[in-house]
């Protein structure tokens, strides 16, 4: 990871990073959309953290199967070998649809021009950070010089977004060690191999409150609601066929939601509501990038 000097990152931040991200404007139907555009006779779906053909039919069949028969086009999946492959897939147009995190968001719309349709936006999608209740620590400062896990590079709320709150709480970087051991923070904080950890909200239930282990955990901070995951399609679908489709992911929210959430790898999206994507919506996740210096990784 590129460093840059604390100044640099309190700058940065002072200029508009801290606040809530933005969640996405009101639900509109935008009753002008075309539907006389010219419509493609098939759409490829890929969700850019999802790798393999099994995976995406165990968790996706029933949503592809709700888009297909409210869309009324044919809807295939198409698997990617890593999220990064989602951005060349959409230049080469071997890809017209796709669900993505926040941080994933960047990279297809700075790479390929992706076109933001829809959100979801997920309650309780935030981060946090915590520590065990015997280590002695009671705020972020006292992270400065101490090992905090994360969970991956790139990731929204195990990564981007705790550097977000350990800068607004005046902690440098440079002086944090970070360690990215995916689903392995947990267990290397309760074994004292590191200081902290962070990760999103949902995870900490998971992992921490799920398994006994609150009463030996002290959250340090907790986060802003997140900007939700979404759908982005490709530009060389058409402006017009491209709100058409916006419209009938807003117009049939509920059954898509449903069908979403059916699996129980998605019940993160129960409770979930669906609004219309701004680009604008996701500068906070960009600033934080800018902010950490990566921001080369969503360009």
């Amino acid at each position: 990871m590129r460093r840059r000097h604390f100044l640099n990152y309190s700058l940065l931040f002072l200029a508009g990073c801290a606040g809530t991200a933005g969640q996405g404007t009101p639900l509109s139907l935008h009753p002008e959309a075309s539907v006389d555009s010219s419509r493609p006779t098939e759409l490829k779906f890929a969700v850019t953290d999802i790798i393999g053909l099994e995976e995406l039919e165990q968790n996706f069949e029933a949503f592809r199967q709700q888009l297909e028969v409210v869309t009324g086009i044919p809807i295939t999946f198409y698997p990617v070998p890593n999220y990064l492959a989602a951005a060349p897939a959409l230049l080469a147009n071997d890809l017209d649809l796709a669900l993505a995190g926040p941080s994933e968001y960047l990279l297809l719309r700075g790479r390929a021009q992706a076109e933001p349709l829809v959100q979801i936006t997920r309650p309780n999608y935030y981060s946090v950070i915590v520590t065990r209740k015997d280590s002695g620590m009671t705020s972020l400062a006292d992270l400065n010089g101490k090992t905090v896990a994360m969970r991956a590079e790139g990731s929204t709320a195990g990564h981007i977004f705790p550097m977000k709150l350990l800068i607004e709480a005046g902690v440098n970087p440079d002086n944090v060690q970070i360690q990215m051991l995916d689903k392995k923070g947990l267990n290397a904080l309760m074994a004292g191999e590191v200081d902290a950890w962070a990760d999103s909200h949902r995870r900490y239930i998971e992992f921490a409150v799920d398994q006994g282990l609150e009463d030996e955990l002290a959250i340090l901070s907790q986060g802003d609601l997140l900007p939700g995951d979404i759908f982005v399609a490709n530009p060389s679908l058409g402006p017009k066929f491209i709100q058409e489709l916006r419209l009938i992911m807003l117009t049939h929210q509920e059954t898509l939601l449903t069908a979403l959430a059916s699996s129980k790898a998605n019940a993160k999206y129960q409770k979930s509501s669906v609004s219309e994507a701004q680009d604008g919506d996701y500068d906070a996740v960009r600033r934080i990038y800018r902010a950490i210096g990566l921001e080369s990784a969503i360009q």
